[in-house]
C-alpha cells in the first residue's frame, strides 16, 4: 500500500505542475485547481477507505 500511495503522490504532483503550466496564462485555471483539489479528495478518500478495510481484514484473520 506503501508503493501505491508513493505512486498517488508522484501522479497528482505531476497533474498539478502540467495544469500550472498549460493555464498559467488563462482565466479559468480557477476551475482547473478546484477540480483537481475535488479529484484529490475523492482519491484520497478511496484510498483511506481501502486502507481501514485491509488493516480490519488482517486483524481478523490474525
Amino acid at each position: 500500500m506503501k508503493k501505491l500511495i508513493l505512486i498517488n503522490a508522484i501522479i497528482w504532483a505531476t497533474i498539478v505542475l502540467v495544469g500550472a503550466y498549460l493555464f498559467k496564462e488563462n482565466e479559468n485555471w480557477k476551475y482547473l485547481f478546484g477540480t483537481i483539489l475535488v479529484a484529490f479528495s475523492i482519491v484520497n478518500g478511496l484510498m483511506i477507505n481501502q486502507m481501514r478495510k485491509d488493516k480490519k481484514e488482517c486483524a481478523v484473520f490474525k
